[in-house]
């Protein structure tokens, strides 16, 4: 049986709270397609292909307590008991699918098997299949996944081997030579850490209530791609930069609506990726939850530029590397306890988690049945109740809002003030 110890990155993800599961969440809608075939897709693309050992911790549970914890095969693994068919008949309309997926992902998972669920739900909207992921977030970050689902889809004609996963965005990019960014680390270190202990935390209707640990969720329709990048281009900005101000602009607006004041800015985490690009992408997680200050209010033009402006300084820092690098620390030096609640206090800083994922830009077919959409849910850790997931598919964005009830009683809200500010962008984009 394979054993192997569950390394720092990933253990930081073991602490889940009754509030805030630590699990991906993800809704994927395709035509028709059980449970059965599905499950053998997972066996023969997952388990017995040529990438089955970059995703064999799927067989594996949680073992051990503390700093003595493991990865083992689980001696009982059954796809039958991770790929069902839902207690649900059938979902009727988009009010039906996000009051289930609410209630799911409120739920934790069973720890005595490997910590992922996959529910498969007939769908009544033009005769569809909704596919509810739910992995555990020790288990791979979000690229991780989506180097998973690229390859589990099928490949286009005439294409063989494993499928493309799309380059990482890349945010923290090498800026004297490797050797010397290495060296900046850990000089670099003492500042950054005093910045973020001296962080005041954002105090808001939507950060700082006490949660309830009932989930709500809610997606924009799908937007056109295009118009993002033609306002970032008119702009000399990236998709990033304006999707980041769109964010704060939603919020703003949100707090508006509901009659109170807007602050002067949003604390928000956001995850960027350190994975060393030239190796393959198997399971595991390797990004730092890196802290950005939004600018709230403002007209869109004047918050996406100075959105860009913060990036493009956090583009030359050793910030990523630094917060990666101290969270394993924690987690490797301290006892868990300990470890947790300095990680915690950090994080309580934010109003939110919000990441940014670029997806495949080509249509997907899995098992012969197109993909029609993907969208997920990225978990929040703490007193955090509001995750903000962006994910762009084949020449569209949709943003994706998992919220605790007691700070956003209804996302659907929160979705609207993300379609106003798309609104704006259309007229950048002119």
């Amino acid at each position: 049986m394979m054993r192997e110890q569950i390394a720092p990155n990933d253990a930081i993800w073991l602490q889940d709270s009754a509030t805030n599961p630590m699990v991906i969440n993800a809704v994927i809608v395709t035509d028709p397609l059980d449970a059965a075939t599905l499950r053998r897709a997972f066996q023969l693309r997952l388990f017995e292909g040529p990438d089955s050992g970059r995703f064999d911790r799927l067989r594996c549970r949680v073992a051990g307590s503390g700093h003595r914890r493991y990865w083992e095969h689980d001696p009982g693994f059954d796809l039958e008991r991770h790929i069902v068919a839902s207690r649900v008949k059938r979902l009727r309309g988009p009010g039906a699918v996000r009051a289930y997926v609410g209630r799911e992902v409120s739920r934790k998972l069973e720890w005595d098997h490997p910590l992922w669920q996959i529910q498969v739900i007939p769908s009544a909207e033009e005769d569809a299949t909704v596919l509810l992921i739910r992995i555990h977030h020790s288990i791979g970050d979000g690229y991780a996944l989506l180097g998973l689902l690229f390859t589990l889809v099928d490949q286009p004609q005439g294409r063989k081997g494993p499928a493309p996963v799309p380059a990482a965005p890349a945010l923290c990019e090498p800026w004297l030579g490797r050797a010397l960014k290495a060296a900046a680390v850990p000089l670099s270190a003492p500042g950054i850490l005093l910045r973020r202990l001296t962080w005041m935390p954002d105090r808001s209707p939507m950060h700082g209530p006490p949660l309830s640990g009932n989930k709500r969720v809610a997606w924009t329709r799908p937007l056109d791609l295009e118009v993002v990048k033609r306002a970032n281009r008119r702009l000399g900005a990236t998709v990033n930069d304006v999707l980041m101000a769109s964010v704060s602009g939603a919020f703003s607006h949100y707090l508006e609506g509901c009659g109170d004041g807007v602050p002067s800015r949003f604390l928000v985490s956001m995850p960027v990726n350190v994975r060393d690009l030239a190796k393959p992408v198997g399971c595991g997680n390797q990004f730092a939850p890196v802290p950005l200050e939004l600018p709230a209010g403002r007209p869109a033009l004047g918050r996406i530029l100075a959105v860009k402006a913060r990036l493009d300084q956090l583009k030359c820092s050793c910030v990523p590397a630094v917060i990666y690098n101290l969270q394993r620390t924690l987690v490797s030096c301290l006892p868990q306890p300990v470890s947790r609640r300095v990680i915690d206090f950090l994080a309580n800083k934010c109003t939110a988690v919000v990441t940014n994922i670029k997806g495949p830009a080509r249509e997907l077919t899995l098992e012969g049945r197109k993909v029609r959409s993907i969208i997920f849910w990225v978990p929040q850790r703490a007193r955090i109740g509001v995750g903000i997931s962006i994910l762009s598919f084949s020449g569209k964005v949709q943003v994706g809002v998992i919220a605790d009830e007691a700070l956003v009683p209804d996302p659907a809200v929160l979705i609207r003030a993300f379609e106003r500010e798309f609104e704006a962008l259309k007229l950048l984009a002119t």
